[in-house]
C-alpha cells in the first residue's frame, strides 16, 4: 500500500488513488487538526481507506504492522509528518531537516542565503512591527503556506499598517523584499514569474521534467493561473536550470518531485520558494500536453524506482486557469454553467469551486478562486486568444456582491 499524508494540495484524492493502485491500493492520513482534510473524510472513504492521527507514533499504531511500500504527500503541510513516517519505516524522502527546510520560510531562506543560492533579505514578521533589515517594497506572506494565501505587496508604511489590520493576529508571517520584475521572453500573455518543475530519485538522480509560468497577479498578490510547458529559452534555461539544481542541493531534496518558483529580475532569476511536492494543476497539465503523468510520478519515487533516462518531449500547451474574485467583491451571485464554459474553443475541462452566493475573499489567495478552467492550444498565441475568450464568456455571466 501507499500512505498518502492528505491535505487540500497539488492533486486531487482520485488521482492520488489511483497511482497508488499498483502498490496495493493507498491509505490517505490526515491530521486532526486539518479542518478542511477531515472535510474530505467521507470522499477520501471511497477511494481507500483513511486514518485520522496526529503525529508519527499515532500513525504506526494506527497501521498495525502493515509496512507501506511508499509515502507520499502533494501538500506542504503535510511535509514533515511524511518525512517522519518515511524515515520511520526505512522509505524514500526527505530527512527532517530537509522537511522543515521545505515548509518554513524562514528557515528556508536562511539556508538559500547561506549556500549562495540567492541573497533575498527576509525577516518574521513580530508584534505587528516592520523588520528593519528589509527594505520596501517588501512581500507580506505567512510563514507556512501555499497558494498566495494571505499574502500581499506593501510599497509604504502607510499600506502596511492597513495590512496589518487584514490579517490574523495570531498566525505568524514573513516579510521579504520583493523582487523587481523585467520583461519576460516568453511573451506578453506571461509574467516574470516562472518555476522549474524537476524530480529526484533515491539514488541522487535529478531530471527537470519542464518549466512553468504564470499569468499576471490579480490584486493584491493572487495568483490567476499557469501555463505549461514553456519552450525553453536557450541562455535563461541554462541559468534556471543551474539554480533549480543548486536549490535542490542546498535544501538536501533526496526524493520526489519539486516545484522551484523563480522571479526574473534586473540581475537575473532570483529563487523564491523551493516547494517540495507538485505544483498545483500540473497532475492535469503535463499528461495533457504528453509528458508525464506525475502523480505516478511521485509515488513510483517514493517506492524507490529510478527515474527514466529521459522525459518525452511535450506537444503544445496547456494552462490552468483560475477565475479569481475581484478584489473587494465579498461574494459570488452569478456563475455559469459547466458545460457553457466548456463551449469555449480549446476548454478541456470547467470545474466550478464555489457555488452562487458564496461568500469570497482575497485572503483565501488561489484558494479562493471560483473556477478552474484548463485550456489547451498549439502555440502561446492560440492558447492567449483561447483564454481571453473565456475571459469574456465570463465577464458577461459571473455576477459579484460587494461591501454596501
Amino acid at each position: 500500500m501507499i500512505v498518502n499524508v492528505f491535505s487540500i494540495g497539488s492533486a486531487p484524492p482520485n488521482a492520488i488513488a489511483e497511482a497508488a493502485e499498483p502498490y496495493g491500493g493507498c491509505t490517505f492520513v490526515v491530521e486532526p487538526d486539518d479542518a478542511a482534510a477531515l472535510a474530505s473524510v467521507p470522499v477520501l472513504q471511497e477511494l481507500g481507506e483513511v486514518v485520522v492521527a496526529d503525529g508519527v507514533d499515532a500513525c504506526v499504531r494506527a497501521l498495525g504492522g502493515r509496512v507501506p511500500a511508499g509515502v507520499v504527500t502533494f501538500a506542504d503541510r503535510g511535509l514533515r509528518l511524511a518525512s517522519g513516517l518515511a524515515r520511520h519505516y526505512g522509505l524514500p524522502g526527505l530527512s527532517e531537516k530537509a522537511a522543515e527546510w521545505c515548509s518554513d520560510k524562514i528557515a528556508q531562506r536562511e539556508r538559500l542565503n547561506a549556500c549562495g543560492v540567492g541573497d533575498v533579505p527576509t525577516a518574521p514578521l513580530r508584534g505587528g512591527v516592520f523588520p528593519a533589515e528589509v527594505p520596501m517594497p517588501a512581500v507580506v506572506k505567512p510563514r507556512e503556506g501555499a497558494g498566495s494565501e494571505d499574502t500581499a505587496f506593501v510599497h509604504s508604511a502607510e499600506e502596511f499598517r492597513d495590512l496589518m489590520t487584514q490579517l490574523s493576529p495570531d498566525r505568524p508571517y514573513v516579510v521579504e523584499r520583493y523582487i523587481e520584475g523585467v520583461d519576460t521572453p516568453f511573451g506578453p500573455l506571461l509574467t516574470d514569474s516562472v518555476s522549474v518543475e524537476s524530480a529526484v530519485d533515491a539514488r541522487g538522480a535529478v531530471r527537470h521534467i519542464g518549466m512553468t509560468l504564470r499569468l499576471p497577479l490579480a490584486p493584491p498578490a493572487r495568483d490567476t493561473g499557469l501555463v505549461f510547458p514553456v519552450h525553453r529559452h536557450s541562455a535563461l534555461t541554462g541559468t534556471l536550470l543551474e539554480l533549480a539544481a543548486a536549490a535542490i542541493a542546498a535544501v538536501d531534496f533526496t526524493a520526489g518531485l519539486t516545484h522551484i518558483e523563480f522571479k526574473l529580475g534586473p540581475d537575473g532569476p532570483v529563487v523564491i520558494e523551493v516547494n517540495g511536492r507538485l505544483g498545483g494543476g500540473l497532475y492535469r497539465l503535463m499528461p495533457r500536453v504528453g509528458t508525464v503523468e506525475p502523480v505516478g510520478l511521485a509515488t513510483a519515487l517514493a517506492v524507490g524506482e529510478s527515474l527514466p533516462d529521459a522525459f518525452a518531449e511535450p506537444t503544445g500547451h496547456a494552462m490552468h486557469y483560475y477565475a479569481q474574485p475581484p478584489y473587494g467583491a465579498v461574494a459570488v451571485s452569478a456563475l455559469p454553467s459547466p458545460r457553457t464554459v466548456r463551449g469555449v474553443p480549446g476548454v478541456f475541462g470547467a470545474d466550478p469551486r464555489t457555488r452562487a452566493g458564496a461568500p469570497v475573499h482575497w485572503r483565501q489567495g488561489s484558494a479562493g478562486r471560483v473556477y478552474d478552467i484548463w485550456i489547451a492550444a498549439d502555440s502561446l498565441a492560440e492558447l492567449d486568444q483561447r483564454r481571453a475568450a473565456v475571459d469574456e464568456l465570463l465577464e458577461q455571466t459571473t455576477e459579484w456582491e460587494y461591501e454596501r
